[in-house]
């Protein structure tokens, strides 16, 4: 096999190149005599007037520039070749669906009237001290108690040292009703019932808030309930 040999000249490397391919440049003027050699890429390198292989005569001190040797590009710097991407029509096009962002609606806690009775007796029997202990958890009972209503959901909080919250998701309420006491309709309370598919809530009640924000609470419920319903594509059925 014939050996191959590097050039360097001019701050330059060139090759790799044959004896003989390095023969005709020097015949041709393109070699300095004080180029230099090397059968590896890197060195080490030598005077091409010392290599006897070789046998180079007539060299220019300063010869014209060789033509570069074609390298070849690093794998990691070649850039990749766009395929054409086929044509779209807006037929085609499929968009993501759209969800819908869960907001507040309502929220609220019921009526510290409805502890009045609780509040007379155990002032009545104030001097026998428990009374008043009994009058202050009935009231942090009921201060503890929050109602929340937003587009997807309805979320009972409740507790004074620990803490809960129950969730009833809408699309699964079955049926509502607005109801008045005479006690509630005194003091313009009122309740909202609802009645769900839920096995771990299948009734819950908003205990006496404001009769004409039950009134429309309600309402509110049955508008979001229907839209869930349509959204998602659920239906109740009743089983006999």
């Amino acid at each position: 096999m014939p050996r191959h040999w590097f050039l360097s000249q001019g701050e330059k490397t060139y090759g790799p190149y044959t004896s003989s391919k390095l023969k005709e440049l020097a015949s041709t003027g393109k070699i300095a005599s004080n180029a230099l050699v090397s059968d590896c890429a890197d060195g080490p390198w030598h005077p091409i007037s010392h290599v006897k292989e070789l046998k180079l005569s007539h060299a220019p001190a300063v010869p014209p520039p060789l033509p570069p040797t074609p390298q070849r590009q690093p794998a990691a710097q070649r850039q990749p070749v766009q395929q054409p991407q086929p044509s779209t029509s807006p037929a085609q096009v499929r968009t993501a669906p759209i969800t819908a962002t869960e907001k507040h609606v309502w929220s609220g806690r019921p009526s510290q009237i409805t502890n009045m009775k609780t509040f007379i007796l155990c002032g009545l029997f104030c001097w026998l001290i428990v009374p008043v202990f009994v009058a202050v958890w009935r009231w942090l009972q009921v201060r503890c108690l929050n109602y929340e209503l937003t587009t997807q959901r309805f979320k009972v909080s409740h507790g004074v040292l620990t803490r809960r919250t129950d969730e009833l998701e809408l699309y699964r309420v079955k049926d509502t009703s607005f109801s008045q006491d005479l006690f509630q309709r005194i003091f313009g309370l009122a309740s909202v019932y609802m009645r769900s598919s839920d096995s771990s809530s299948p009734s819950v009640t908003i205990y006496s808030i404001a009769a004409s924000e039950a009134k429309k609470l309600r309402e509110e419920i049955r508008t979001l309930t229907e839209e869930l319903r349509d959204r998602k594509r659920v239906r109740e059925f009743d089983h006999a």
